[in-house]
């Protein structure tokens, strides 16, 4: 029953598969309208791993860990004026509905001797700005125990204005909150002050723009670069319209793949639509070069269309299963959008199948009339070229292989340089406004990675006891001094400022209270909001907050082991000690990186493997075939060890992506060569007439490839950038080493038997 659609005699009528290609872009469009933005730091862990429940558990009881962080700059900072304009920025601000609370010099508290003990007032009280002298309000800031280095630089020279968000799940909501931002400081006319916004907030702000951007600039650049490629091979118009017709059905249902399983779009899904143009101008490609060879030999129309499914509808489906396994494989990456990537990867490959194999060829039958050209295409060029190469590699195939195996050697140390990393500051250029943002704010402030160590009680007021007290205030003293962590704060910094205060006095050394009564004692009187920050009132929970002024994820997990290490040795009695924030987040990528490329390279080789074999019914030439896709992965991780760039969320699809891709035309390259083989055809000239034959498409391909991956290169978001750079320099090292090492492996092959 299937070998009639097997062999290309039967198809489905042409305004049938004209419909069905239209019907797949117009049924696609309600779910590419409702497209989710979302690049929040927490969707890219699990949600039932440990970091995002305790998250979710703080969320309950304390305020959100992320904000955005404007800061200002000048000489008059302290002048009513400024204050009066930085208070009317904070109260419009507060007012916004995602926006939890805003800290500044004029929102933030301040703790007063007074006759009767202590008072709680604001910092800089905006209602009597004109009561101190601007020296007199520089002064009392700088004589803060917690203002300089958080609002304000010790230097007096900067102030900032912190926007803390409420628990926000979307990227969209967050960059609302920073337009709000930079419109409150436009219309306070604070821009001549305004010198950095920074912060995680900032951050996912400056990707999701970046997505934007990119998926603007580089979707339809993609889609002119495959019609133009492919009217270079091709030289028909008809056979491009159709090819756009494909992309377009092909990277329209791919992406509303994702709507549809309510997956948001985020920098890593925003590399699918590339991705699947790319996928489907190469497999049109293979179809094109089988009906062009059918020309060459004189076919009439049917009969080229006929014998071109023939010989591609067969290697075509194990391209499908390939390339999907290597998709697939991604799901090994504990990485929710890494996961999502190989899902819709996966699908689209399946959809590049029936779009290619069966809608297509009906409506070249039907509609491509004219002739196509025999010699005047690209195609003539690059199946010289290939010709070439096999000739040379046969020739030389024992040199070329050993040449191989010393490179490979010799590369080694260079592969081993490779880091697993994710550095935020590094996701863009030193010349990007959010990295120099992020400098400016660290260098006049405190480190904006922010980190916290949650401890929990046995009971209710396990955090008032003297003891427990005296040893987180310990644990604060090993905190500040490691280089990475610029400030500590917690409710033991309160309560010594609170007894400070009680007493009229500085304490120093002594200022924490180590009597249960006086601690109740200061907690009756407190009577403001700061403190319930940091603890919860039944004094069972607290944190200590912690601010990094390193940023890769490599760095920041080597604080986490050592504060974990340190708190193993010298515990708290009686408190459990866990480790949460933003770092923590970033942190984790490190393992599930590293253990995703393992287990997602494993798998996607075993599955390739097992298909080859099948397909080929030969172990042994299943290998032979893997061989050559195995060297540009090789040669992808020595680019990386070479450049420094690092395996991150990114260039950790890369592995999946190159093997399932370059596999694709070795397929088709050894089904070639196996056919003429049972034909009676000599081996080496099986060898060439198959490179010839196939390898036409399959440099034509590379082009294509490279050029559509190369586009990425060119975002401003260097995961991005990387990914596109690594796979075009993959899949032309792919090409070059299918070339040379292809005949060479089956040349050496057929001596040896």
């Amino acid at each position: 029953m299937l070998k009639p659609w097997l062999n290309g005699s039967r198809m489905l009528p042409p305004w049938l598969a004209l419909a069905i290609l239209l019907g797949i872009q117009l049924v696609s469009i309600p779910f590419l309208l409702n497209l989710h933005f979302n690049n929040a730091p927490e969707i890219y862990s699990p949600p039932d791993s440990p970091t995002i429940r305790l998250r979710e558990s703080l969320f309950k009881e304390f305020p959100n860990d992320e904000a955005v962080i404007a800061l200002f700059e000048g000489d008059d900072l302290y002048t009513p004026t400024f204050l009066a304009a930085l208070d009317r920025a904070a109260k419009r601000l507060a007012s916004h509905p995602e926006v939890d609370r805003v800290l500044t010099l004029t929102t933030v508290e301040h703790i007063d001797a007074t006759d009767d003990g202590f008072a709680v007032s604001l910092l800089v009280d905006p209602r009597s700005l004109s009561k101190h002298t601007p020296a007199q309000w520089q002064a009392r800031v700088q004589d803060d125990t917690f203002a300089p280095g958080l609002i304000a630089s010790r230097d007096s020279r900067a102030v900032a204005l912190v926007v803390r968000p409420k628990t926000l799940k979307e990227s969209l909501a967050r960059r609302d909150i920073q337009i709000a931002l930079d419109a409150t400081i436009s219309e306070e006319k604070l821009d001549a002050y305004h010198t950095a916004t920074a912060g995680i907030v900032a951050q996912t702000v400056a990707e999701l723009r970046s997505l934007w951007r990119d998926s603007a600039i580089f979707i339809p650049l993609t889609f002119m670069i495959g019609m133009v490629l492919l009217w270079w091979v091709v030289g028909r118009i008809r056979p491009v319209v159709v090819g756009a017709l494909a992309m377009g059905a092909v990277v329209s249902a791919s992406v509303a793949g994702l709507v549809a399983f309510g997956q948001p779009y985020t920098p890593i899904s925003a590399m699918i639509p590339t991705l699947m143009a790319a996928y489907t101008t190469a497999t049109l490609l293979h179809l094109y070069a089988a009906i062009q060879r059918g020309r060459i030999a004189l076919l009439a129309r049917p009969q080229r269309i006929a014998r071109a499914l023939k010989e591609t509808l067969i290697p075509g489906l194990f391209n499908v299963l390939t390339t999907g396994a290597g998709m697939l494989s991604m799901l090994f990456v504990s990485i929710p959008p890494v996961q999502a990537f190989g899902i819709s990867g996966a699908i689209g490959t399946v959809i590049v199948f029936l779009v290619v194999f069966i809608l297509v060829p009906p409506i070249l039958l039907k509609w491509d009339t004219p002739r196509w050209p025999r010699r005047r295409s690209g195609l003539a060029h690059a199946r010289r070229i290939a010709a070439a190469v096999a000739v040379f590699s046969l020739r030389h195939s024992k040199s070329i292989l050993a040449v191989s195996v010393l490179l490979v050697l010799a590369s080694i140390p260079l592969v081993m340089q490779v880091k697993v990393e994710s550095n935020m500051l590094e996701f863009f250029g030193p010349d990007h406004s959010i990295t120099r943002s992020t400098k400016r704010v660290e260098s006049m402030l405190s480190g904006v990675t922010g980190l916290e160590i949650v401890l929990t009680g046995t009971s209710r007021d396990s955090l008032k006891d003297p003891t427990t007290l005296a040893q987180i205030k310990a644990l604060q003293s090993w905190l500040e001094q490691q280089p990475e962590i610029d400030r500590s704060f917690s409710l033991v910094d309160v309560l010594k400022e609170m007894n400070n205060a009680f007493n009229g006095e500085d304490l120093g050394d002594n200022a924490l209270p180590t009597d249960r009564k006086l601690v109740q004692q200061l907690l009756l009187i407190y009577d403001g909001k700061d403190l319930y920050e940091l603890v919860n009132r039944e004094f069972q929970r607290g944190r200590i907050t912690l601010s990094l002024n390193v940023h890769g994820a490599n760095e920041i997990g080597q604080v986490i082991n050592r504060i974990q290490a340190h708190i193993s040795a010298y515990p708290i009695t009686g408190v459990k000690s866990e480790i949460s924030g933003n770092g923590q987040l970033f942190a984790d990528q490190t393992d599930r990186i590293v253990n995703g490329q393992i287990k997602s390279f494993t798998s996607a080789f075993l599955q390739i493997l097992l298909l080859m074999t099948l397909l080929f019914r030969s172990f042994r030439g299943a290998l032979i075939c893997l061989i050559p896709n195995l060297a540009p992965l090789f040669f992808i991780f020595v680019v990386m060890g070479v450049t420094g760039i690092a395996l991150d969320v990114a260039t950790v699809l890369i592995a999946g992506i190159i093997l399932g891709i370059t596999v694709d035309d070795t397929i088709h390259l050894y089904h070639g060569y196996q056919h003429r083989i049972r034909h009676g055809v000599s081996p080496v000239f099986a060898i060439i007439r198959s490179v010839e034959s196939s390898g036409r498409a399959v440099i034509a391909i590379s082009i294509v490839l490279i050029a559509q991956f190369s586009l990425l290169g060119l975002s401003d978001f260097r995961p991005t950038a990387h990914f596109g750079m690594l796979c075009a320099v993959g899949l032309f090292a792919g090409q070059v080493f299918e070339l040379l090492l292809m005949p060479a492996l089956l040349g050496l092959r057929h001596r040896t038997q």
